[in-house]
């Protein structure tokens, strides 16, 4: 039996015909929250750790012309189903972050095309979301927001994995989402 180079980096094997193949089929990291709950910090520094591509969904927001979020999300949403898409059927794991709805999560596993795909929930304690954290000066609507988020469920959805990481350094956030990670998913 021959064995051919591996396909991807990682993954289990198929027998097809005499010939065994590694296989990998790239995974998605999905950091949900509410606003200043650590979402694109925390995914920065997951995306570097793993290898993979950063997609920032406020970042896609900039590129639709006039974005409006009362009015926009699902446009929002299109675009990074797409972008996600796009870098997985490339062989590449992605991390992204931005608020997941319970309707987005719905969507996530309709549409995207890739398993797994692992949600995870950054809830500080609601004091802690609504503070002075790092750098970050905090509007009153952001304030506000934060609020809107914690009363709907957004720090708390009955879907994916849910963090407290009000007195969690960025570094044991992110061991604690690594933790999550199936091992074979794992590089």
């Amino acid at each position: 039996m021959q064995r051919m180079p591996p396909l991807f980096s990682r993954g289990g094997r198929v027998d097809n015909s005499g010939t065994i193949f590694d296989i990998i089929i790239p995974m998605l990291v999905f950091i949900s929250g509410s606003i200043n709950s650590g979402k694109t910090t925390t995914s920065k520094l997951l995306a570097e750790r793993l290898g993979a591509v950063l997609v920032n969904v406020d970042d896609l927001n900039d590129t639709i012309p006039n974005f409006n979020l009362a009015t926009d999300l699902d446009k929002s949403m299109d675009l990074a189903i797409q972008t996600i898409n796009s870098n997985t059927e490339q062989g590449k794991d992605v991390v992204a972050n931005y608020v997941v709805r319970r309707r987005d999560f719905d969507r996530f596993e309709r549409e995207i095309k890739t398993q797994p795909q692992i949600v995870i929930t950054l809830a500080p304690r609601l004091e802690v979301a609504q503070s002075k954290r790092g750098e970050r000066e905090l509007s009153q609507w952001e304030v506000s927001r934060i609020k809107h988020h914690y009363d709907t469920g957004i720090a708390s959805p009955r879907f994916g994995y849910i963090i407290d990481n009000s007195d969690l350094s960025l570094d044991e956030t992110v061991d604690s989402i690594i933790q999550i990670i199936p091992k074979s998913n794992l590089k």
